[in-house]
């Protein structure tokens, strides 16, 4: 592995040197370091465990090559990790008894992020962009793979000024193996339009298909689901010449979810839906207040034929504690992981922030949050408060540190279901610090 980086390394720097030459090409890079503390955040209860604090780092290393009028290429490393970051002092590698003094190897593997070639069609106004690059669709809340990008092909074109369209096949996962394969794959047919300047609507239709067993070796029938759904997409963003900002955007879901059970084939109808809307309003560039909804569609417990849950692969965050790491309870002891997105939930959000110095920022935002259907027969939806605090202060041109802070108080929405749940409804708060350098 350390020739592999020295070999990257040394193109890195041989593409810095002959700057003139490739007048367009561009090298740099990001390093991160983050500071998180937490506390309650798997039950709940403050008379059990949940408190955690640890320090993470990650690495970006990257080079953006205009070659030419309508040609370039971009490549981008990352330490690996669900997002990036290393937790220091893991992945050790010796045993020794003085082990604290001996070299620290949390990173012990970087890996591609994105490699792509984007161009356009000589003679033509289609561009092509192809390898493995980040996919966005709408607000985020349906597909966001922008954490490690995904393997893809993208036409697109402006035949007017105003219009864009595009169409695209992307890679979610692929098994190759003869005896167990699977894979999903999404396509998607997109157009955005900019009806009047700094305002845009879009429209976008995509269909998923996976199909294969589970991702785990000696797979059976038992383990295999497919699913066929498509997901139709309306957005709408923009700027009004008062200062007002909105954005729109509204996602319904069809298909059919198949799961395979005991040799049998069981087939779900899915009928998902989500809504967001947001407004911003400034003044003088100093204060901003905005306010956000969002409601995700949940799956009724009653229905065993069709399932009315939002889907979605992304990584649309809003809270930083009950979406990022709680999650909804699902059951007696149990809660659900955090990165679900908009499902089965709906949020109301008042925020505001201020500027008070070119390079200082802060705000504050409040959550009201609420389930749309029940895990479990009897339970609540009010899913309770959160409280979001944001600090940020540019030191230098290129290195920033930023302060989050959050305080997450549940509703009945946890409430114990018998004597042995130790889910309780203690708040749970998180804290964390980054600071950033860019070169």
């Amino acid at each position: 592995m350390k020739k592999i980086l020295g070999l990257f390394f040394s193109v890195l720097m041989m593409f810095a040197a002959s700057a003139d030459a490739l007048a367009g090409t561009t090298v740099g890079g990001t390093v991160d370091v983050r500071g998180r503390w937490r506390q309650n955040n798997d039950d709940l209860n403050n008379n059990r465990s949940g408190s955690v604090a640890y320090w993470e780092q990650k690495m970006n290393l990257w080079l953006d090559a205009k070659i030419a009028e309508g040609l370039s290429g971009y490549v981008e490393l990352q330490s690996r990790g669900s997002d990036g970051f290393q937790t220091w002092g893991t992945n050790r590698g010796d045993n020794a008894s003085n082990q604290m003094m001996f070299e620290n190897e949390s990173f012990n593997s970087i890996q591609f992020r994105y490699a792509y070639i984007d161009f356009m069609i000589p003679g033509t106004p289609v561009g092509i962009k192809i390898g493995h690059f980040p996919v966005i669709l709408g607000h985020s809340i349906w597909v966001d793979t922008s954490y490690w990008g995904t393997d893809g092909l993208l036409f697109s074109s402006s035949p007017i000024k105003e219009l864009t369209v595009g169409a695209g096949s992307f890679k979610f996962s692929e098994t190759a193996a003869n005896g167990n394969p699977s894979d999903t794959d999404l396509y998607v047919l997109m157009a955005t339009y900019t009806f009047m300047p700094k305002n845009t609507a879009g429209f976008n239709l995509s269909y998923l298909a996976r199909s294969g067993k589970a991702f785990v070796a000696g797979a059976t029938d038992a383990d295999r689901f497919d699913r066929s759904l498509y997901n139709f997409m309306l957005t709408a963003d923009g700027t009004l010449d008062f200062g007002l900002g909105y954005k729109f955007e509204f996602d319904f879901q069809a298909g059919t979810l198949n799961d395979y059970a005991s040799s049998a084939l069981t087939d779900i109808s899915a009928g998902g839906f989500a809504l967001l809307l947001g407004a911003t309003y400034g003044i003088a560039d100093i204060v901003e207040a905005k306010f956000n909804f969002g409601y995700g569609s949940g799956d009724k417990i009653s229905s065993a034929d069709k399932n009315e849950g939002y889907f979605s692969f992304n990584n649309y965050g809003y809270t930083m504690v009950y979406e990022d790491i709680v999650g909804q309870k699902t059951g007696n002891s149990t809660l659900g992981a955090g990165d679900f997105g908009l499902n089965n939930t709906m949020y109301i959000n008042f925020g505001a922030g201020v500027t008070p110095m070119k390079n200082m920022s802060a705000g504050m935002d409040i959550f009201y949050l609420m389930s749309i259907e029940e895990n479990y027969a009897g339970q609540k939806k009010n899913i309770g408060f959160e409280v979001d605090l944001n600090f940020g202060y540019q030191i230098y041109k290129n290195l920033k540190w930023t302060f989050l802070a959050g305080y997450f108080m549940p509703g009945d929405h946890y409430e114990t279901v018998n004597s042995t749940d130790t889910v309780k409804t203690d708040a749970a708060w998180a804290f964390e610090q980054v600071l950033s350098l860019s070169f």
